[in-house]
């Protein structure tokens, strides 16, 4: 039986216990995509001194034409390549695994931030940005292949210990995957195998290049869109991933039009939205009053809010031989030993309870907390998008706060 605590590996990978640091935006960006470096290390080294068994990065763009928003990291040129490795260099000590997760936003990017128009799969409105993107050429998806490639051959050379493909929560290679998302009628669409062809190249070009280098891949095993993925599709993907060489796969869930899903609350954060995120905060007044009114109808909140995807891992893991990670709702020490002691799950990751408390794990390991501090407000996630990450605790700029 697996123990949260042991050592374990994920292809090449070694790690300390089976608790990681899921991929959390940082926003330690500068204007032209290269990171705030002393920020990341600082980070990490509070995540690794902390226990965290490894530490999956925030998502990192493979491209300006997918460049989700303004602050997100970019790894689209070989000049970021020596100041990653001053990131990577810095954390070997530690001996915690940093993955680098890599992204293209695809029709989930802010127009403001791409170069270009937004582009997608299939011309399908998204809500968030209120966009209807620009169906991809042949040519834009072979592009979009080599800038994959070309980011994981660049993670590896700049010393981190493995990278993540993002293909979760309505971002471009989740939108090939989502017949919601995918309604071409070519070789990238309708059968599974169709939708997945593009992951299937990446990968294996990625492979003949990099070798037994750690690539692990994230997926949203279902989503609130009508006709998008549900868990038995996931599975057949998961097969299909397993087949195509990768190493390890994160479960979570969302789709293009589920709003925030992927991060739930104990209520939508209308007022954090409106304060915060640039989308709304920054629309014309009246715009912005008719929409507060209108939030209860437009925002939906997602239940349960806890151990959501636990169940769709599970069905994923007894169809796959390779180490399979849940994201999704852990708050306590008991979750996530029921999860890996019944083997569930391979693994567990957090993001916000890293937030709070970076030293989280440590603390279950020592026994002096059972429970994150997390009120889960969700208000972090509305701060990032053009500010650095930080806990809000409920709290926006300006009122009072016990942090």
């Amino acid at each position: 039986m697996s123990t949260v605590f042991e050592k374990a590996s994920i292809g090449t990978m070694q790690l300390q216990n089976r608790i990681i640091r899921s991929a959390t935006h940082e926003g330690y960006c500068r204007e032209d995509g290269g990171p705030v470096a002393d920020k990341i290390v600082s980070l990490y080294r509070r995540l690794s001194e902390g226990g965290a068994g490894a530490i999956i990065t925030g998502y990192c763009g493979v491209s300006r034409s997918g460049r989700a928003i303004k602050n997100m990291r970019m790894f689209d040129d070989d000049r970021f390549i020596e100041e990653y490795a001053g990131i990577t260099g810095s954390l070997k000590q530690y001996g915690v695994p940093v993955i680098n997760q890599i992204c293209h936003g695809g029709g989930f990017s802010s127009p403001d931030a791409v170069e270009g128009e937004v582009m997608a799969p299939s011309k399908v409105r998204y809500m968030t940005y209120n966009v209807v993107p620009r169906e991809m050429s042949e040519e834009d998806i072979y592009r979009v292949k080599d800038d994959f490639v070309a980011a994981i051959v660049r993670s590896k050379k700049a010393g981190f210990d493995g990278v993540q493909i993002h293909c979760a929560h309505g971002y471009l290679l989740c939108e090939f995957l989502s017949p919601a998302a995918n309604r071409r009628r070519d070789q990238w669409g309708g059968s599974t195998e169709n939708r997945f062809r593009l992951i299937d190249m990446i990968l294996e070009e990625a492979r003949e290049k990099v070798g037994d280098y750690p690539i692990l891949v994230k997926i949203s095993a279902y989503d609130g869109d009508r006709g998008g993925m549900r868990v038995d599709e996931s599975v057949k993907v998961a097969k299909l991933l397993q087949g195509a060489g990768c190493d390890g796969i994160e479960v979570s869930c969302g789709g293009i039009n589920d709003g925030f899903a992927a991060v739930r609350g104990t209520k939508v954060p209308v007022e954090a939205a409106f304060a915060l995120f640039p989308a709304f905060r920054d629309m014309p007044a009246l715009k912005k009053s008719v929409l507060k009114l209108l939030a209860p109808l437009l925002f939906k909140k997602h239940t349960p809010l806890h151990l959501y995807n636990v169940d769709a891992a599970q069905r994923i893991k007894s169809a796959v031989d390779i180490p399979v990670i849940v994201v999704g709702g852990f708050r306590n020490i008991d979750a996530i030993t029921d999860v890996i002691n019944n083997e569930k799950a391979d693994f567990v990751s957090m993001s916000r309870p890293f937030i709070i408390e970076p030293g989280i794990v440590n603390a279950f390991r020592d026994g002096s907390k059972k429970e994150s501090a997390c009120i889960d407000c969700a208000y972090c996630l509305m701060g990032v998008s053009d500010n650095y990450l930080r806990c809000y605790k409920g709290r926006l700029p300006g009122e009072k706060t016990s942090l």
